[in-house]
């Protein structure tokens, strides 16, 4: 399947400012940690241990296995599910450590896991990290996690050390890791979304449409022609496995790609509009405050003076 549509999505999420660490487990252990709100992910190393996150069944955890969160809920990490957690708080920048010890030091390791924690760019991340699983767990059985397992080990090394160019590497390797482990999502994982839309051979098609030709004047017959179906039959199919409909999918694209063009890019709002399809400023401004509660300008002028 084609992949662009993702690539595009995670390229304008923009991840960056990467915390990892080393975490093992000692003996009997157990730690709490509050809602990050910004995505994490986890590699067990050695050993096992329990993850029971909120509003998720309790999952063991085993040597080889990767673990996403998009927006990373509450959670616990235990060496089995009868221990009592000791409450932690989210680790800043500036906390910066190595490697980290729960439960006690003298005892035999249960569990060594390589944690990151990274952050989606603002001004896009409340409006596609939905398109995203909540939860992503690839197993070390499953064929996926050889695509995965290498670039984290790349995460480790760069983390590790202090050379030149780090900050674009650690970018560029987060995007990789987000894309090679959502194109690895199992199908029953994430019934709706784009990632469900991606596996259908017609509906992917018209996903690419929108992704890499935004500006084209799309209309609900050219993008079901584009899927090979019929109009009626591709606005069923794709609010069913997308979970909205193609031109409110179109919409939203469109205002992200907006966003990120008016801050990012500096473009005037009649450059953006014709950039992201709308024939007129007045129209891409109507639509843009329609869906945001604020002008083009209003927008960028208060996301810039947050930077």
């Amino acid at each position: 399947m084609t992949m662009d549509a993702l690539a595009a999505v995670v390229t304008l999420l923009k991840p960056q400012t990467l915390l990892s660490k080393i975490v093992q487990g000692r003996g009997r252990w157990g730690v709490r940690y509050p809602a990050y709100g910004q995505p994490s992910f986890a590699l067990v190393l050695d050993g096992s241990c329990w993850l029971a996150a909120e509003g998720m069944p309790a999952t063991q955890l085993c040597a080889g296995d990767f673990i996403l969160f998009s927006i990373t809920p509450g959670f616990t990490l235990a060496s089995d599910l009868n221990v009592k957690p000791k409450p932690m708080r989210i680790p800043r920048p500036e906390d910066h450590v190595g490697e980290v010890v729960h439960g006690d030091p003298s005892a035999e390791s249960s569990a060594t896991l390589l944690g990151g924690g990274f952050a989606f760019d603002p001004v896009n991340a409340s409006m596609l990290v939905h398109l995203l699983p909540k939860m992503l767990h690839i197993r070390a059985t499953d064929p996926a996690i050889g695509g995965v397992a290498p670039i984290v080990e790349l995460i480790k090394r760069e983390t590790s050390s202090q050379r030149p160019g780090q900050a674009l590497v650690l970018t560029r390797l987060i995007e990789i890791i987000l894309v090679e482990a959502l194109r690895s999502v199992p199908p029953d994982v994430h019934s709706t979304g784009l990632l469900a839309g991606l596996r259908d051979a017609q509906l992917s098609a018209a996903l690419r449409s929108i992704h890499l030709k935004t500006s084209h004047p799309w209309t609900l017959e050219s993008l079901a022609r584009q899927a090979g179906m019929s109009r009626s039959s591709f606005a069923d199919r794709f609010a069913r496995v997308v979970g909205e409909t193609p031109l409110n999918y179109l919409l939203q694209w469109r205002i992200a790609l907006a966003k990120n063009k008016l801050v990012h890019e500096e473009l005037t709002v009649a450059q953006t509009a014709l950039a992201v399809g709308y024939q007129s400023a007045s129209a891409f401004s109507t639509a843009f405050s329609r869906e945001t509660g604020r002008s083009p300008k209003e927008f960028a002028e208060q996301r810039r003076a947050t930077n």
